[in-house]
């Protein structure tokens, strides 16, 4: 099986995909990470020198290279993959979306420090920035197939959506 994690940026989509992958022993991919590893640079790189319409093609390619190359894993996207090029609808298409709805004050808690976000880092009010960016990206995220909001154990409501698939 495919599943595919969804959500804003901070959400907790890496850190609970390779949590999952452990748990039921698939294959975690990240694929920011893989992005990384074929272009040889940072997506903050990326997004600097080539701007975000070329980051968006890679992406989409990449995300499609993943799916095509392997028939079990649990996928981290980036924060806007499901937004652009038909994302959402190849996600869905070809495994299990599970979006992390998460309040835009844990998101901005959580992304204090951090310098690694291309699109966050051009800011200065982070909340101003992510109730933005999560306005013009929730219809996307809806698409998914599953949603959890509950932020107290993610990875348990995950783990339940895979175990009531498998039976």
């Amino acid at each position: 099986m495919k599943y595919f994690l969804v959500g804003m940026p901070a959400s907790g989509k890496s850190s609970l995909a390779k949590m999952i992958s452990k748990e039921i022993n698939i294959q975690f991919i990240d694929l920011d990470k893989e992005i990384e590893a074929i272009e040889k640079k940072s997506i903050n790189e990326l997004f600097n020198l080539k701007g975000e319409e070329y980051f968006r093609k890679i992406e989409s390619e990449v995300l499609y290279l993943i799916i095509k190359s392997n028939n079990s894993f649990i996928l981290a996207t980036g924060g806007g993959t499901p937004c652009f090029n038909n994302n959402m609808k190849i996600i869905n298409d070809n495994g299990v979306s599970i979006f992390l709805d998460v309040k835009i004050s844990e998101l901005e808690n959580r992304l204090k420090n951090k310098k690694d976000r291309p699109l966050l880092n051009r800011h200065q009010d982070k909340e101003q920035i992510l109730k933005k960016m999560y306005d013009e990206r929730k219809s996307f995220y809806q698409e998914s197939n599953h949603t959890i909001s509950e932020i107290k154990d993610q990875k348990k409501e995950i783990l339940l959506i895979i175990s009531q698939l498998k039976s």
